[in-house]
């Protein structure tokens, strides 16, 4: 934002000795910048049409702002649109080829495509950009991509720099927790889970991973505590739906605790 806010200090110094036409166009440029700032709130408020109209119509008036293509792209990206969410990113890219937040998004669609070789390269592009002040976004998901591809080492080496960045980011102890989880170290992922859902307590994902592995740790009634609040949280959400199962499914399992599994 910095870069930005400074090429319209820059243009207003310009536009005090140029014609009208010059104020015209900055006049035009400043109403791009005002309707891209209410789409990015409509876009947080999740009002999804709203945001994708007023971000629209900043585009017709600035085309060469790379923030508006990534904003239409996150709309897209939202609703699951990723070809069109791609084209968005890359429009972005083509105007500022050093625009680490487009190049990132790039790569988490390319991730969720199962292209994780095209994804890692988007997201090492990212990386290159000295002033990403988001890195540990590009770093965390970086992580996630060599976890899945089965290089633990890596996964978590780069973890690490994602929590060197930002020690509050919650979805790096997520990843981390998960990739515990799954090797069945459970007293470690705790520590990383409860982390997750400390610095994000609207993360149902971090909640429900924190539920069972409270459970397999043998801790039934912290489990079902957290079940239930993620019931009442995020009522509509999958994470949700799978913490309803798992109460039934502890509602209705007579065997002995010790012997249940899930």
């Amino acid at each position: 934002m910095k870069k930005v806010f400074l090429l319209v200090l820059i243009s207003l110094t310009i536009i005090s000795c140029n014609s009208t036409k010059d104020k015209f166009s900055i006049n035009n440029k400043e109403q791009a910048r005002l309707l891209k700032e209410r789409a990015l709130i409509l876009y947080k408020a999740g009002e999804l049409p709203g945001a994708y109209k007023e971000a629209l119509i900043a585009n017709k008036i600035d085309p060469k702002d790379p923030e508006i293509y990534n904003l239409l792209g996150l709309i897209e990206l939202k609703q699951k649109h990723y070809k069109e969410a791609l084209i968005y990113f890359k429009n972005a890219i083509k105007i500022d080829k050093n625009y680490s937040e487009s190049l990132n998004n790039i790569g988490s669609i390319y991730l969720i495509e199962g292209k994780i070789d095209k994804a890692i390269q988007y997201f090492k592009k990212a990386l290159n950009n000295p002033l990403y002040q988001n890195n540990y976004i590009a770093f965390t998901n970086l992580a996630y991509a060599f976890y899945l591809r089965g290089d633990y080492n890596k996964a978590l080496d780069y973890l690490d720099k994602a929590l060197h960045y930002n020690p509050r980011y919650y979805l790096a102890y997520f990843y981390r927790g998960l990739m515990l989880f799954n090797q069945g170290k459970w007293k470690e992922a705790l520590l990383y889970f409860k982390r997750a859902v400390r610095f994000n307590r609207k993360d149902m994902q971090s909640r429900y991973y924190l539920a069972i592995t409270y459970f397999r740790l043998g801790n039934e009634n912290i489990a079902i505590k957290i079940l239930h609040s993620i019931t009442e949280l995020d009522p509509d959400s999958i994470w949700a739906l799978k913490a309803e199962q798992m109460l039934i499914f502890l509602e209705n399992d007579s065997s002995p605790k010790e012997q249940r599994k899930y």
